[in-house]
């Protein structure tokens, strides 16, 4: 993964991230506070610290229980938590309290998951959107999952 700052009409590459992937990455995602990056390939979730040194937080095989090409990232509106889906029809959620630790959703949708995206809060729920290859939109609430399992 290379970082480039954008002078005028130039890009400058002032950082690359090596190490973490073995596959190409296909989806990244920044989180709100600017401090970490996500990054995803075809069975890996890797997380960055940009603010410093631009280290690796979560390296590779530790967050990789996607079968299929890892599609869309989105991190809750804390940054707390981190979810991911892909074209394996399925949604997991990753905790950066509990980094051993994952909530799978499986058959989320029926030929993959194209985006997914928080909610702003709303009554101290935790609501996830996801749009899948199936042209569906659905709706989750993980609350009680975040509560109980991180």
């Amino acid at each position: 993964i290379h970082v480039y700052a954008v002078n005028d009409n130039n890009l400058d590459e002032i950082h690359s991230m090596t190490g973490a992937h073995a596959q190409p990455v296909y989806s990244l995602s920044l989180s709100n506070d600017g401090n970490m990056l996500a990054s995803a390939d075809t069975r890996d979730v890797c997380l960055w610290n940009v603010a410093e040194k631009h280290e690796p937080i979560i390296g590779r095989s530790r967050w990789c229980f996607h079968q299929q090409k890892i599609i869309s990232l989105a991190w809750s509106n804390d940054d707390s938590i981190l979810a991911s889906g892909g074209n394996d029809d399925s949604i997991y959620m990753w905790s950066l309290k509990k980094k051993t630790t994952r909530v799978h959703y499986s058959f989320a949708h029926r030929g993959g998951v194209s985006c997914l995206e928080f909610l702003k809060s709303r009554n101290d729920r935790m609501v996830l959107v996801s749009v899948g290859n199936d042209g569906c939109v659905n709706q989750w609430d993980i609350t009680d999952d975040v509560v109980t399992k991180f």
